[in-house]
């Protein structure tokens, strides 16, 4: 009985593991377009090539996608959405600077050391949003399309919209909004509901004062720490070995 429990505690245990590092999603997406940059694909989002050299894609080509994105490139389009979206060439040659250390005609220095200084002080998740000019918020989603044709290039995908900011923040709710400052997010925190950053903008009752340079806003980024749960096991499984 004894040797039954502990081998289901440790299949369990790399369950969770397994779990907590799966960044590959199989969805059968294709590009409806051909070419290098800013292509659209059939999910919604565009993309960019991140590696120089390889085949352009073509029209219906299939890619699965995973989540392991550059955060400079993600810091180019959030922080610098306007730059980014000026002269697809420059931004393509931007990212292949990022990605294959290539210098081309459109690249720009300057731009380039100033997106890296942000970068090295900002983690930008994946998906979030943060507030666009006074009464906006931008909505952005990140990922990248791994082509299934080995000499095919794989591509930076990004989908971004604007809509008005509707979170009221005062002394009893925030709508459902969690806020995690960006020294949770420096510490690889789990990107879960934290109560004690959530009190403080509770407090906050004149919303101008808010520094929103300083947090980022999930609407959806909820869950368990995994880290935690793995924790637990591993003790659960020391404490049935030395008493039973």
């Amino acid at each position: 009985m004894k040797k039954i429990f502990l081998i289901f505690l440790f299949f369990l245990l790399i369950g969770v593991v397994s779990a907590n590092n799966t960044t590959i999603y199989k969805e059968n997406i294709t590009a409806l377009e051909s070419g290098d940059s800013n292509i659209s694909f059939s999910d919604g989002y565009k993309g960019y090539c991140i590696e120089w050299g390889e085949k352009s894609a073509e029209k219906g080509d299939t890619f699965y996608t995973d989540d392991n994105v550059d955060n400079n490139i993600k810091t180019f389009f959030v922080y610098f959405y306007p730059e980014s979206q000026k002269d697809v060439i420059a931004t393509q040659h931007m990212i292949w600077k990022f990605t294959d250390n290539k210098e081309f005609s459109k690249f720009n220095k300057t731009l380039y050391d100033q997106i890296i200084t942000k970068s090295s002080t900002t983690k930008i998740p994946n998906e979030g949003s943060i507030p666009f000019g006074e009464n906006q918020k931008m909505v952005f989603s990140f990922k990248n399309f791994i082509s299934e044709f080995e000499e095919r290039q794989n591509y930076f995908g990004y989908k971004i919209f604007f809509t008005d900011i509707t979170c009221q923040i005062n002394n009893s709710t925030v709508n459902n909004i969690t806020v995690i400052s960006p020294e949770l997010l420096n510490n690889n925190s789990t990107l879960t509901f934290n109560e004690l950053i959530l009190d403080e903008v509770k407090n906050e009752t004149d919303t101008s004062i808010l520094d929103y340079e300083k947090i980022v806003i999930f609407s959806h980024q909820t869950g368990i720490n995994t880290n935690w749960l793995i924790g637990c096991l591993v003790l659960l499984i020391i404490i049935c070995l030395l008493f039973y």
